[in-house]
């Protein structure tokens, strides 16, 4: 007969993704063991592999779900009726509010991806491609005429935005969604208006 799930299954498992995430980002992910993230748990390394059969499993479920739901909650919003200047604001609002509370798993993403095997690098990467190209949707829009015949240029605006997006989780841990939108808007303006815009 199969084994039931225990009720308390998807709330371990988010345990475990939560408290791993944080023990392969500071620790590295070479460097963190299974025994490691079971004490970061307070459960035991056995229950850990009951959920997981290895370290590699749980670093591409972090990464999965981090990234998985970044590509649905940016792509997914609702921007029917907005103008472009408005997506665009709209679109680089959510993504610091998206990354608030993903510090580690943020890390992770920029860090270990290459430890796993390549089919779910594979996975993994189509997440952040289809969430560029989305981005570079939203910004080729705000002057169509411009980016229309250069698509290379199109590509450096785009990875620049995340660049100063990505800064922002990098320096400013633990910011609330009041910073977050603040700072939304500085590089909206910045992008929009130039310097003496902000």
């Amino acid at each position: 007969m199969a084994r039931k799930i225990a009720k308390d299954h998807d709330d371990k498992r988010r345990l475990i993704l939560d408290r791993a995430a944080m023990v392969f980002a500071e620790e590295g992910f070479d460097r963190a063991t299974v025994a490691r993230v079971a004490q970061a748990c307070e459960i035991s390394k056995a229950n850990i592999y009951h959920y997981y059969p290895g370290k590699d499993a749980i670093l591409f479920d972090i990464l999965d779900s981090h990234l998985s739901g970044l590509r649905d909650r940016i792509c997914g919003m609702s921007v029917a009726g907005l103008s472009p200047e408005e997506q665009f604001r709209r679109m680089v609002l959510e993504i610091l509010l998206a990354y608030e509370g993903a510090d580690h798993a943020h890390r992770l993403q920029a860090s270990s991806i290459d430890h796993l095997p390549a089919a779910e690098q594979t996975v993994l990467l189509g997440y952040q491609r289809a969430l560029v190209a989305h981005a570079s949707r939203l910004i080729a829009a705000l002057a169509p005429e411009g980016f229309a015949q250069d698509q290379r240029k199109l590509r450096a605006v785009t990875m620049s935005v995340f660049g100063m997006l990505n800064w922002f989780y990098m320096w400013n841990k633990g910011a609330d969604a009041r910073v977050r939108a603040d700072y939304a808007d500085l590089v909206c303006n910045l992008c929009l208006r130039g310097v003496a815009g902000v």
